[in-house]
């Protein structure tokens, strides 16, 4: 009978705590999914500060869309900062939402033999939630069964997922070559060489969207020794629409640039800073054409990543620094649309764990924080 009543309140609390859109009550107001039921552990969260216990086990916390009404959610289940955490292996546990009744509708564990160790789980194209594991790759639908695997010929030296999870783009084992995977079978659409040019050798780092690369053209070690961002697609795509490499060219002294992500095939979010103590980084949206739209000011905040494009309208990770070096002391998700002049949604997560995604249609902001899932209503 006890059993009986707690499933009852649990049932409750989720059907209340998920109202559907229509009933809320405040433009802003979060609907929320308690996850206490589904296991997340007490204390992931941490506040940050000098008092901060870093979890040992690195697994944290995923949380991406699937699509406009399914949501994919996943945290780390071994409780941090106790004796046992350094002797057994991390556990992370993945969770599908329907969105429309707030109701999980699939569940799957996954054990993670070393800490840090060559596993990762992020969204792929149709819908999928894709599984890397070494050069294995394991494709599942929205209810988490699997429904095509494929084997890479060696374990990349890094893999991505696209703000359109259109493609899935790697860095092969000996770092010269982008190759561009799509799914439904897994097979090889193209290919950037990073041999192809003195400039291309230069760039010391890129970031990959759907069949194209973005990296900084800079002079010397120095921050602030940049002068253009390159934009490179395979050989090809250079006979199709929006398909020929681009630059984007500073016209006065070389500055800190560095590339944030693809909007679509022509526009790429930037980060663009002067070497001025007073100065503050900018964020920045260029296409081929040269043009240049400002964003609105970020203050102390550093861009981290794009967190989910709809349209012209995309989300954004930031974080701030504390006094020590590396100290993260606050995360921050806004959402943008190149046409405004202040962001449409701002809200602040806790340092290390907290994660958020714009949905699809723009309608939703979901954020992973504080043993919640919060999802905000967007501006329409």
């Amino acid at each position: 009978m006890p059993f009986i009543r707690v499933l009852a309140a649990c049932l409750l609390l989720l059907f209340t705590a998920f109202a559907p859109p229509a009933q809320a009550e405040k433009p802003g107001k979060p609907l929320v999914i308690y996850l206490q039921p589904f296991g997340i552990p007490h204390g992931l969260f941490g506040r940050g500060g000098p008092f901060l216990c870093l979890h040992q086990h690195k697994v944290g916390t995923r949380l991406f869309w699937l699509d406009s009404t399914h949501l994919f959610a996943a945290f780390t289940v071994n409780t941090p900062c106790t004796l046992r955490n350094s002797a057994e292996p991390a556990v992370l546990r993945g969770l599908v939402f329907d969105t429309t009744t707030g109701v999980k509708i699939a569940q799957h564990d996954w054990t993670i033999d070393e800490v840090g160790g060559d596993f990762n789980v992020f969204p792929g194209p149709g819908a999928s939630v894709v599984v890397k594991q070494g050069a294995r790759l394991d494709f599942l639908d929205v209810l988490l069964h699997a429904k095509e695997s494929g084997e890479l010929d060696t374990a990349p030296r890094g893999l991505w997922s696209t703000p359109a999870h259109r493609t899935i783009p790697l860095l092969t084992a000996d770092g010269r070559v982008y190759e561009f995977y799509a799914a439904d079978p897994l097979r090889l659409l193209n290919r950037i060489s990073l041999d192809a040019s003195d400039d291309v050798r230069a760039v010391k780092e890129w970031i990959a969207g759907d069949e194209r690369i973005a990296g900084s053209l800079c002079t010397d070690k120095s921050q602030y020794s940049c002068t253009r961002i390159l934009v490179e697609t395979p050989d090809a795509k250079f006979l199709d629409r929006d398909g020929a490499p681009w630059s984007y060219a500073e016209t006065e002294k070389p500055v800190a640039l560095a590339p944030l992500g693809f909007l679509d095939a022509t526009h790429l979010v930037i980060t663009r800073e002067d070497k001025n103590f007073f100065h503050d980084a900018q964020m920045l949206i260029v296409t081929p054409t040269g043009a240049r739209i400002q964003l609105p000011p970020i203050g102390s905040f550093y861009p981290r990543r794009l967190a989910g494009v709809s349209g012209n309208r995309f989300g954004i990770e930031m974080y701030a620094l504390g006094s020590c070096a590396n100290c993260i002391v606050a995360n921050e998700f806004v959402v943008a649309e190149p046409d405004t002049r202040k962001f449409l949604f701002e809200e602040r997560g806790t340092p290390y764990m907290s994660v958020g995604e714009l949905s699809p249609d723009g309608k939703w902001m979901a954020i992973l924080d504080n043993d919640m899932i919060l999802f905000y209503p967007m501006p329409q």
